[in-house]
């Protein structure tokens, strides 16, 4: 009975608050609904990403991507594209809300929208030719008279080979000798002998380089001159390839090999939700801890490494401060709650918590102003009951009285001034009971 009694009274309260104080009421509701609406704390379930061309790694990786979003209950849908440059094009036309490019592929002036979340792995620059093996330290020597396929428009390796082509005097346009085949096609000329080489930017777990590596006679071409490339190409560096470290059975590659490498980027659109932006970074740092090691960097993955894109805030918080404290305690999106909105939960608890101390004082200073105000009131009705009162004037008054009557009928008092309650109970049946005997008399 006393938990039913206490509930009551909270029901009372409410309604209460509602009734005389609902400016206050808006007022708080509008609050509210701005940090929500600021906030935004519920990201949506789909999201769209730009891939690359079928088994490259830029899909291999789109792939674990959407594998760990699904783990936390958001579906990620792969688009299919020729590569980098198709990727950022969808990007700025809102076609995706995030895209997988490579370091040195610059996303325009237009593209304002378009932030970065940062680098997640290496792309290693590869060149596989069959024949016999090449001794020389001269790419230029070797290149001459052989055709390559240097992928189609559009594609992060056409990009790169372009860029180290030039070093070497060698331009693409116009040179029968450099053809345009996808990554697939590229595996089908080399094997039946329709092309001599193979350039291609890729992970190591990227299905066209499985295909290559599987092909009898073929050799992973050793870039003796890779520092150059890197010293003239800043978003490149140097990696190497130990002798038979990728097939320790067939010994490939058959040297100690050098090559250069860019990296994949994980673009996204401005406006995508920060808690979606979390999740691509802790899904980057998940995928580097399980095994993208054969190519590893001082820090790991993900990294800040790509400058001439700007990073995202939500990214830039991700690299200074780390993970959201509540990660991996919580679901992923309250977790980047609480870590954007910290500071106004902070000022919310150190002003709403001495709230909470004078709320029950404000409950029955509101009380007592409530009766203090009928009491007012009925004292002034009972000084105009006398004598001389007309009966039309009285017949007003007594009006008037009930209706004072009525309203502190409806008052909510806290229990600690229920004493009061009664006391103001009393005056009114006192006023009553004059205003019957005035009522006989007329």
């Amino acid at each position: 009975m006393h938990f039913l009694r206490a509930l009551h009274e909270e029901r009372v309260a409410i309604l209460s608050l509602l009734r005389f104080q609902w400016p206050i009421v808006l007022l708080f509701l509008l609050g509210v609904a701005t940090l929500v609406f600021v906030s935004r704390p519920l990201p949506p379930s789909h999201v769209r990403l730009a891939a690359g061309q079928p088994n490259s790694s830029l899909e291999v990786l789109a792939t674990k991507y959407a594998d760990y979003f699904k783990r936390n209950g958001v579906q990620v849908d792969l688009v299919t594209t020729a590569g980098a440059f198709e990727n950022i094009e969808l990007l700025k036309k809102g076609t995706v809300d995030a895209a997988l490019s490579i370091g040195g592929i610059s996303v325009g002036k237009d593209a304002t929208k378009i932030v970065s979340l940062g680098s997640v792995e290496y792309q290693p620059f590869w060149l596989f030719y069959r024949g016999a093996e090449f001794a020389g330290s001269n790419p230029s020597v070797f290149f001459e008279g052989k055709t390559f396929s240097v992928n189609i428009p559009g594609s992060g390796t056409r990009h790169l080979t372009e860029k180290i082509l030039s070093l070497h005097g060698m331009k693409i346009d116009g040179n029968p000798r450099l053809v345009s085949f996808s990554s697939g096609e590229s595996v089908d000329a080399l094997r039946s002998g329709k092309i001599d080489g193979v350039f291609l930017v890729a992970g190591l777990d990227s299905k066209t380089i499985e295909g290559l590596i599987a092909i009898p006679n073929i050799h992973i071409f050793n870039f003796s001159v890779a520092d150059a490339y890197a010293k003239r190409l800043k978003y490149l560096e140097v990696v190497k390839l130990p002798h038979g470290s990728i097939d320790l059975k067939r010994a490939v590659p058959l040297q100690d090999s050098e090559t250069v490498a860019t990296t994949t980027t994980v673009l996204a659109n401005d406006k995508l939700h920060p808690a979606i932006q979390h999740l691509f970074l802790e899904a980057s740092n998940k995928i580097y801890q399980d095994g993208q090691d054969f190519f590893s960097r001082p820090g790991g993955f993900p990294a800040h490494i790509e400058r001439d894109i700007p990073l995202s805030t939500v990214a830039e918080r991700f690299y200074t401060k780390g993970p959201p404290a509540l990660n991996g305690y919580v679901p992923y999106w309250i977790a980047s709650l609480i870590d954007r909105i910290w500071f106004i939960l902070f000022a919310a608890f150190a002003i709403g918590y001495p709230l909470t101390k004078i709320i029950p004082n404000y409950r029955e200073l509101y009380a007592h102003f409530c009766m203090t105000d009928c009491y007012e009131s009925l004292v002034e009705i009972d000084l105009q009951l006398v004598d001389t009162l007309r009966p039309d004037e009285l017949h007003a008054l007594l009006v008037e009285f009930h209706a004072l009557e009525q309203r502190i009928d409806q008052l909510w008092v806290p229990a600690s001034l229920k004493a009061d309650f009664y006391f103001l109970r009393g005056a009114v049946d006192i006023v009553r009971g004059k205003a019957a005997n005035l009522q006989k008399r007329a």
